[in-house]
């Protein structure tokens, strides 16, 4: 029991003493918990007995009486423990319950009862105080709290936090400690219950903050958690807001938003804003302006432009390149020597004809050559007579510095074949020898050529550009075809290139058609980082808006803030290089506001990082059976080597293994492409006898190509990872002489965005099991031990199988044949006998027909038979039919082989037919 407890016990007793006498009786002072359980004793401050016997007679007690002084019921009974003394303890009464919240004191008599006469002695006063048990936690008075607070301002009372606790006494109703649970923020929370901010917030770092707080009363129960939702109210500064102190670029990611929440700021100022003006200005310690030239940055700088959608790229993709010449560097600038260096362009990447709109464009670098070098044309692209004649359709080349531009009439309906049309467009132009690279595009609307250098538009003048009328080629029936051609112009009467270019061409391009955009020219001409605005027809009445030629200037003036505000927010940005010299750049906002009373207003200047991060790859990861085992006639017929090939894109995360092979979610949505897949063999292939087969029909859908060659194959151009997962399940390895095979390995990789992308290297080995053949036996035994051979096509033994059984079809047939065989070895060992007693008998002459002008004596006619030569011409026919089935029953499936008959096998079939009948001629006649 407290000291304070006491202390009110003790006034307690004496107050009552004084109203009490002593002759009346005593006064008794119990506690019990309110958790008591029956029978529980009171804790009484004196013992409980007969003091004073006045009034009884006997000399026992018998027990007490209980007077209650009010209608409340009384949850005690007294057990009496000595009769001679009286001696007796006060106890919860059974079925009792005390709560303290309802009722906090007892207060009632007792008197002694005579054993003998029955009579009561004096009453004597009792008073028991329950004492309460910390039963409730404090409950929140609201579920929530919110409140607001000023950025950069301390506020010792942002709010009250308020509990209730079902407990009646003070000591356990009370909360004497508040717990702040949320970690490293700038509050606190007093012993009061208010919430304070221990240091100024500020909004441009975090708008709000989320705390959780809970109460702890002093029986130490805590409450549940509260969660306060405290808004940082930004303090009004007068300046741009919206615009982010860092903003993040990656690189080749094209336009960025930079300003789209931007918002002026002008506070409580009474001014009606008569003017406004903003000077944004993009500063940059980037070096250097040129454009890269790689098929990456080109790349880059087309989809950031917008370019044109039904773009033809004309030039190989690095070592891809259909000449498979090593001048076609990676990277997708070629160059050509003037000599040698030319190709063809496949009739699926560009049909040829062009229409009267088109736009031909191409990053040229091209210097100055001797007198005699440069009065040769150097063509650039070229369209000429495939066959029979050598006219040139159109072409671009280069002649004494000048660009040309050939594009005759073609003949056909509506053409009058006798009049005069411009045919040839001539500029000159110093870029063209300076040893540089320059963009050219010509933009032809027939009979309008427009010419961008650099992306600027070239000016014509009386001087430069001439333009010069010619007839419409008229038909020829020496020519059935035409070959577009780059790097020189082909020959069509003598078979062969000419008229080379030396030089370096990069993203050569064709829009047939229809023509490219200036913006999106001028735009890939564009290499250096820039503001990026196009919303001039928003500009209201009033308004002006200035920009440099390189874009990292804009000046706007208007006569209301929302006016300026939204050109404004307008603003993007864009940095086409792929390799940065610098880590960041800045973009600065000076403003001034005139009121109408003429006052200005100072806006202090603003200013927002660009920081420039790398662009992420994803990862694509190929996966298949690595390990294939085959038996030698599944390789004969063609062996599907991929066939659960797998392709799987994934966003760039840092420390992913290849193994780590999980599908995107379907619901991304994201649709990923591939532009290459190769296939590489070790060793190299032997083309007389193995070969890779494809899905050409599939290839040719999907507006892909093939390209084979000893080192094995590349599956090339832009297609669906589904598209290309297809194809690539489709591609058999066939292997004419399997027998002579052990193994064979296959390297497979995969690229996107001209080879920025690499997926890891997937390694499939094929192993080819052998069929055992029985060594060569005795002549006894050869027949019967062939067909036995012919049919199990393993040892007698067993110690070797193959891994697969054979196809039944082939085993019975093999089977027929070497019974057939054994048949017709009967037949000619019967006919020998028989025509050897005739020959003793008379003498026949033969003639044969194969050589009628020969007369054979056969008297002496010896027939010789090679059971084994005979077996072997069966079983080549056999593979033979074996692969011509296969490829009968896929017509879809294209080869790179020499169909040219192999001498080899040519020389082993005669060798076997010729033993097959040996012809003793000592004794024939001619």
């Amino acid at each position: 029991m407290s000291l304070g407890r006491l202390l009110a016990v003790f006034a307690s007793i004496l107050i009552v003493d004084l109203v009490f006498s002593i002759d009346e009786g005593r006064i008794y002072h119990g506690t019990i918990r309110e958790d008591a359980i029956d029978k529980q004793e009171v804790d009484l401050d004196f013992p409980l007995f007969v003091r004073d016997r006045k009034g009884l007679t006997g000399d026992e007690i018998c027990g007490y009486t209980i007077y209650k002084s009010n209608s409340n019921p009384i949850p005690f009974q007294i057990i009496l423990e000595d009769r001679k003394t009286g001696s007796a303890r006060i106890i919860l009464a059974k079925g009792s319950q005390l709560n303290y919240e309802s009722t906090k004191r007892y207060e009632f008599e007792i008197a002694a009862d005579d054993c003998t006469t029955g009579a009561h002695s004096v009453r004597e006063f009792v008073r028991i105080d329950v004492e309460d048990v910390n039963e409730f936690a404090p409950a929140w008075k609201e579920q929530t709290y919110t409140a607001e607070v000023t950025e950069g301002q301390l506020s010792d009372r942002i709010l009250k936090l308020e509990t209730k606790d079902e407990d009646g006494s003070e000591e356990f109703s009370k909360v004497c400690q508040y717990h702040l649970l949320t970690k490293e923020v700038p509050f606190e929370v007093t012993k009061e219950g208010y919430l304070r901010n221990t240091e100024p917030l500020d909004y441009s770092s975090k708008h709000n903050f989320i705390l959780e707080v809970q109460a702890e009363d002093c029986g130490k129960k805590l409450s549940d958690k509260l969660l306060v939702n405290i808004l940082v109210k930004p303090q009004c500064k007068v300046g741009w807001k919206g615009i982010h102190n860092r903003i993040d670029y990656v690189t080749k990611s094209g336009q960025k938003p930079v300003t789209s929440n931007a918002t002026l700021e002008l506070c409580d100022a009474v001014c009606q804003v008569t003017q406004l003006s903003v000077s944004i200005r993009l500063q940059s310690d980037e070096a250097g302006t040129g454009c890269e030239i790689d098929a990456s940055a080109i790349s880059t700088r087309d989809k950031i432009c917008g370019r044109h959608q039904d773009t033809i790229n004309l030039l190989p993709e690095g070592k891809h390149s259909p000449s498979a010449d090593t001048t076609a560097k990676p990277g997708g600038v070629v160059e050509f020597d003037g000599k040698t260096v030319a190709f063809g362009v496949a009739p699926e990447t560009f049909g040829g004809r062009l229409e009267p709109h088109f736009t031909i464009s191409t990053w040229l670098k091209h210097e100055r050559q001797s007198v005699e070098a440069e009065e040769v044309k150097q063509h650039i692209l070229c369209n000429a007579d495939g066959e029979g004649m050598s006219r040139h359709h159109y072409s671009l080349f280069l002649h004494n510095c000048h660009l040309v531009l050939l594009l005759r009439k073609e003949p056909g309906p509506g053409v009058d074949m006798n009049v005069f049309q411009p045919a040839e467009w001539r500029w000159k132009l110093p870029e063209i020898c300076d040893a540089k690279w320059h963009h050219y595009a010509i933009n032809m609307e027939f009979p309008e050529a427009r010419l961008f250098v650099d992306g600027k538009l070239f000016v014509k003048s009386k001087r430069n550009e001439d333009i010069i009328d010619d007839w419409p080629l008229h038909p020829s029936r020496k020519v059935h075809t035409t070959k577009l051609s780059i790097g020189a112009c082909w020959e069509g009467s003598g078979g062969h290139f000419g008229q080379f270019l030396r030089g370096h061409l990069a993203g050569l391009t064709i829009v047939n058609n229809d023509t490219e955009t200036d913006h999106a020219i001028s735009c890939i001409n564009s290499c250096h980082e820039k503001m990026d605005f196009h919303a001039i027809s928003e500009m209201d009445t009033g308004m002006s808006v200035s920009m440099n030629s390189a874009m990292t200037q804009i000046d706007i003036t208007g006569r209301t803030k929302e006016s300026v505000e939204n050109l404004v927010s307008k603003i993007g940005y864009i940095n086409p290089r792929v390799k940065l010299t610098s880590e960041s750049s800045r973009l600065t906002f000076e403003t001034s506001v005139r009121c109408g009373d003429g006052s200005n207003i100072t806006i202090a200047k603003s200013e927002a990082t660009i920081n420039f991060v790398e662009e992420r790859h994803p990862k694509i990861l190929l996966s298949s059976s690595t390990q294939l085992t085959r038996n030698e006639h599944e390789v004969v017929r063609g062996e599907k080597i991929f066939r659960d090939f797998l392709v799987i894109v994934q966003p760039f995360v840092p420390g992913t293994k290849d193994s780590d092979l999980t599908e995107l979610p379907a619901a991304s949505g994201v649709v990923h492409h591939l532009e290459l897949c190769s296939v590489v063999v070790q060793p190299e292939l032997d083309v007389t006898n193995e070969h890779f087969a494809y899905p050409e029909n599939l290839v040719k859908q999907l507006g892909l190509s093939v390209e084979l060659s000893v080192n094995g194959m590349n599956v090339i151009g832009e297609a669906k990872v589904s598209d290309y997962i297809d194809v690539m399940r489709g591609i058999h390895y066939v292997h004419r002489k399997a027998d002579d095979l052990n193994t064979r390995t296959f390297r497979v990789t995969c690229s996107k965005e001209n080879g920025q992308i690499v997926s890891n290297e997937l390694v499939v080995e094929l192993d080819v099991v052998h069929t055992e053949h029985r060594p060569e036996q005795s002549p006894d035994h050869a027949a019967a031990d062939k067909l036995f051979h012919s049919v199990s096509n393993y040892k007698g033994d067993g110690s070797k199988l193959s891994t697969k059984p054979e196809d039944k079809s082939s085993g019975v047939g093999i089977a027929a044949i070497v019974v057939i065989c054994v048949g017709f070895l009967v037949f000619i060992v019967v006919l020998g006998v028989i025509r050897i007693r005739s020959a003793s008998q008379r003498s026949v002459e033969v003639n044969v027909e194969e050589k009628q002008e020969m007369e054979w004596d056969n008297s002496a006619l010896t027939i010789t038979v090679n059971p084994m030569d005979s077996e072997t011409v069966y079983e080549e026919s056999e593979v033979n039919g074996l692969h011509a089935e296969e490829t009968d029953t896929d017509d879809d499936i294209g080869s790179f082989h020499d169909d040219r008959a192999d001498s080899s096998d040519d020389d082993e079939h005669g060798r076997a037919k010729s033993h097959d009948l040996e012809w003793d001629s000592t004794t024939a006649t001619y």
